[in-house]
């Protein structure tokens, strides 16, 4: 599970993404090809994962009522 964010933050944190880096980057092929398919997936497995929390964060920021501002 992953930690409470810190305040006024939404989304992974750096060091959350920089673990799911180093977990999809365990083993690197030696082919220049099959490494750019890699890293490809690896960038939008990332993106997938952070607009998960990003998600996640705002609907809890609204259920909580905490972040929403009136128009005046």
């Amino acid at each position: 599970m992953a930690p409470p964010p810190v305040q006024g933050q939404v989304g992974l944190t750096r060091r959350e993404m920089e673990r799911e880096l180093a977990w999809m980057l365990r083993s690197v092929p030696e082919n220049p090809k099959e490494f750019m398919k890699l890293l490809t997936q690896t960038v939008v497995a990332l993106m997938d994962k952070n607009n998960e929390a990003i998600a996640r964060g705002l609907a809890q920021r609204e259920s909580t009522g905490t972040g929403a501002r009136g128009n005046g």
